[in-house]
């Protein structure tokens, strides 16, 4: 009775699921019809498309499409933003974050946002809006939009003098404009590129970008602005001092500019400028007047006194004294209501240089210190102003580390509540028959794991009882060796003490008892390290230093040179006292062979750590050799087995120049 209720329970919850989902579709169906709508609307309607927005929004918020809402309150934030409503359009972008903060969606609405604050004039809140959404767009497909924010993101940046930022989001610009073949924007990208470039001056690449231009222009026939575009050439064929190429762009770019434009006024002033470096005097006067006719149309008095100043260098340079003199005087009342200091710098250049031609030099002397005066101030400004400009980039830097550190707790966070926010109904479900699957897991799970164990045992209880083995056979090989120290050598002493009584050269017998002792306080120390060598030194140094140590003494008393090829590994000082007394009883052995067996003048000691995390020393000395088939004396069944208590293995061989050691034992098992 029990199967066939439990059967009829799933399919209810399947059916109830199933059902759900249908419904689920369709809400979300309908919004994105709205949302076509809306679109469609837009190009002739706005205020209905707005309507049909927030019919939208209302019923993707009723049934909790989070995704679509944030698209909504996008598409509704940009239509107060073109009102020019930023306040109540930034709230709804905010509010559209706050559904969606991770998706292509969220990075429109972090630009749009960048966007407000630029139109409010709050430039401090810019950079951080922007950076969100260049980072999201970075994880995301090439798209429009992404190529239209790093494009944006490229001239705030070189606004504020970022020039590295400004060009590494440009070239991602380009890049996915020629992927997605929009030559309008390529040629967009390229003029904001090359103004970068012309900052940076590096002229030839500037004129790389903008040669660009003049081919997608050629290919499409549709680039604006391409009077602008020869104006930017002939600027840096100026400052490239290749003035007739800046001659002939000037000219393409006034013909193309519209007569009566700030742009064209600013071209004739440039080409005039150009004139008068190259000694055309005549043509640099009639576009300097051009250039200030233009001006005083547009009422740009700033830009108009330039003029005058050039004109009155002009005629200054021809010894027009009084042409120089009437501009200087129309000059002269302007020069202290203008807040701009390169024209009162030049106004005071050219009168100076006026009263010296007219030999009244100490009109000429007042304002050459006015000039030096004011020229080191704007020098002082320049240098302070490129201080700021350091300590922005510096603060703009730790504010983006910190920002960064936000961003990744935040992205955390955001996904925790994304996986809270996954469908219950859905998880009870699968939670029924996971259950099911788990205690099976489990149970598998154990009886491989009781398996396992028993292997395990088995392996131990073999390895133990080689260790035993081995252990019992370097006691009895140490126990020999005491006895032999103990009883031949203290014989041998006390013979030769009682024969000092008779001897007639006893420093020479003392000389021989105390070499003998020597010898005896040597064995007896090999003997006590085979057993633990680490005990007299432990607590009191690093375990690397300790190795040090004993190098250096077996150096010094066993005249053995000790090359290491490369430094100890620190990993060294973190292991376990038992794994440090075990490695240091295997280099003990390798050194006490190398003494009294080896006849060798030098070692050689190096150290790697393999993929695998396995700690390798190889010891190779210069002696003897050791013999294809050697027999395994204390010291080399010593180092074996401590080998083997590490969990390693050991290879000891003849060399061509001597004996090699190369031990490993892992470091995480130790």
């Amino acid at each position: 009775m029990q199967k066939p209720l439990f059967v009829v329970f799933i399919f209810l919850n399947f059916w109830l699921v199933q059902s759900q989902n249908i419904n689920h579709k369709n809400d979300s169906i309908y919004i994105d019809a709205l949302i076509k709508k809306g679109d469609s609307l837009k190009k002739t309607n706005y205020e209905s498309a707005a309507s049909t927005y927030n019919m939208a929004l209302a019923i993707a918020l009723d049934h909790k499409k989070e995704v679509q809402a944030a698209i909504l309150y996008k598409k509704i934030g940009a239509y107060y933003h073109r009102k020019k409503k930023y306040t109540i359009a930034e709230n709804q972008y905010r509010k559209g974050l706050q559904l969606d903060s991770l998706s292509s969606n969220a990075a429109d609405l972090y630009f749009n946002t960048c966007l407000i604050k630029q139109a409010l004039g709050q430039h401090d809140s810019i950079l951080p809006y922007l950076e969100t959404s260049l980072d999201i767009f970075d994880d995301n497909k090439v798209t429009k939009a992404a190529c239209n924010t790093f494009l944006n993101a490229g001239t705030i940046y070189l606004e504020r003098q970022f020039y590295d930022k400004a060009l590494k989001y440009l070239i991602k610009a380009y890049n996915g404009y020629e992927v997605l073949n929009d030559k309008k924007k390529l040629s967009d990208v390229c003029s904001v590129i090359g103004n970068v470039q012309n900052r940076l001056r590096n002229y030839h690449q500037a004129l790389n970008y903008y040669q660009q231009i003049l081919q997608l222009h050629k290919e499409t026939n549709s680039i604006k602005d391409l009077g602008m575009v020869y104006a930017n050439m002939a600027n840096t064929f100026d400052n490239l001092k290749l003035q007739d190429s800046a001659v002939f762009y000037y000219k393409k770019s006034i013909h193309l500019l519209e007569i009566g434009t700030s742009a064209s006024a600013k071209a004739k002033y440039n080409l005039a400028g150009t004139y008068k470096t190259i000694g055309q005097l005549r043509l640099a006067e009639n576009y300097f007047k051009e250039s200030i006719r233009e001006k005083r149309v547009l009422k740009d008095t700033l830009s108009m006194l330039y003029g005058y100043n050039g004109l009155a260098s002009l005629y200054l340079e021809e010894g027009a004294l009084l042409k120089a003199k009437s501009y200087l005087d129309s000059l002269a009342p302007q020069v202290s209501k203008i807040p701009d200091q390169f024209v009162r710098l030049n106004f005071y250049e050219n009168k100076a240089d006026y009263y010296s031609k007219s030999k009244n030099y100490k009109k000429a002397f007042e304002y050459q210190i006015k000039h030096n005066k004011l020229y080191e101030k704007i020098y002082d400004e320049k240098q302070a102003l490129t201080v700021q400009n350091l300590q922005a980039q510096f603060e703009y830097a730790t504010k983006e580390n910190e920002i960064l550190k936000l961003k990744l707790t935040n992205s955390e966070n955001e996904l925790k509540l994304n996986e809270n926010n996954k469908s219950l109904r859905t998880k009870n479900v699968l939670l029924l028959i996971l259950g099911l699957l788990s205690i099976a897991l489990i149970i598998s799970y154990y009886l491989f794991r009781y398996k396992q164990k028993n292997v395990k045992q088995a392996l131990k209880i073999e390895k133990l009882e080689a260790v035993y083995d081995g252990q019992e056979i370097i006691k009895k090989r140490i126990a020999r060796d005491l006895h032999d120290i103990i009883t031949t050598n203290f014989d041998g002493l006390r013979l030769r003490i009682l024969a000092l009584k008779r001897s007639t050269k006893i420093n020479e017998m003392i000389d021989d008892i105390t070499d003998e002792l020597k010898s005896m306080n040597q064995q007896i120390r090999t003997v006590s390290h085979r057993l633990y060598p680490l005990e007299m030194y432990m607590g009191k140094q690093k375990f690397t230093n300790i190795i040090k140590s004993r190098l250096g003494e077996f150096q010094l008393y066993g005249n053995v040179f000790v090359e290491l090829e490369n430094q100890l590994p620190e990993v060294l000082n973190k292991l376990p006292l038992a794994v440090q007394n075990n490695f240091y009883g295997i280099l003990l052995e390798v050194l006490n062979n190398v003494e009294k067996h080896a006849l060798a003048t030098k070692i050689s000691i190096k150290n790697f750590k393999d993929s695998n995390n396995n700690l390798h020393f190889v010891f190779e000395d210069n002696g003897i050799g050791i013999e294809t088939n050697y027999k395994e004396g204390i010291g080399l069944l010593n180092i074996k087995q401590r080998v083997e208590i590490l969990e390693g293995s050991c290879k000891i061989g003849k060399t061509e120049f001597g004996t090699q050691v190369h031990i490993n034992f892992p470091i995480h098992k130790a």
